[in-house]
């Protein structure tokens, strides 16, 4: 088991430091966001070292933006071999596409590609351990399609999300929302479920 521990009162000074902590299993990480967002090879060679360094694999999909980014970044790393491309099409699987990493298609055949796309999304989020997303689509500082989905199956499986984004993620009865860093590498929100048992998150007990 991973630990995470978040600091909740920072900016108070003259408070002794609480944390809110939970923990997840060291298996596998989903790593998503825009398709339109490159992302800087040096931030995603360091994340991907220090979650590598604490025992996680790797789901990353076929798409171009973020995906792609991670993908290049993974085939470098030692990770490589821990890393698994879930792909929504066949065409995808193509060493360009997947940098010589370990991939296959985990849709259906004959299926629309908006539904295979969907499904490829929801497929990596409910067996992953949590979520890494980078939602903002520089073109519009909005959420893609895609995002949205990541981040709404993440959330419905209970799995904790790492959102990379200066605007918080919406509000809900379903998670807590901590502003935070990331290992201290990259800022955002830790969005995570509400704890079933102290230190855990809602799947631990199933």
């Amino acid at each position: 088991m991973v630990k995470i521990s978040i600091p909740i009162n920072e900016h108070q000074q003259e408070v002794k430091q609480k944390y809110f902590s939970f923990s997840v299993h060291a298996q596998a990480i989903m790593l998503a966001g825009s398709r339109n967002l490159e992302l800087p090879p040096a931030l995603c060679e360091t994340l991907v070292a220090k979650l590598y360094s604490l025992g996680f694999h790797f789901f990353v999909g076929c798409a171009q933006g973020v995906d792609r980014s991670f993908r290049k970044a993974l085939s470098r790393a030692p990770a490589n071999k821990n890393t698994f491309v879930a792909c929504a099409f066949y065409k995808c699987l193509k060493q360009e596409n997947t940098f010589g990493l370990y991939a296959s298609v985990v849709v259906p055949d004959k299926i629309p590609p908006a539904a295979a796309l969907a499904r490829r999304t929801v497929w990596m989020a409910r067996r992953c351990q949590f979520l890494i997303l980078f939602p903002d689509n520089p073109k519009t500082n909005q959420w893609g399609k895609g995002s949205t989905l990541a981040f709404n199956s993440a959330v419905l499986n209970l799995k904790p999300v790492f959102v990379v984004s200066q605007a918080s993620p919406p509000q809900a009865p379903l998670y807590k929302i901590f502003p935070t860093s990331l290992f201290d590498i990259v800022n955002g929100f830790w969005v995570v479920p509400h704890p079933y048992t102290q230190g855990g998150t809602c799947e631990d007990e199933w």
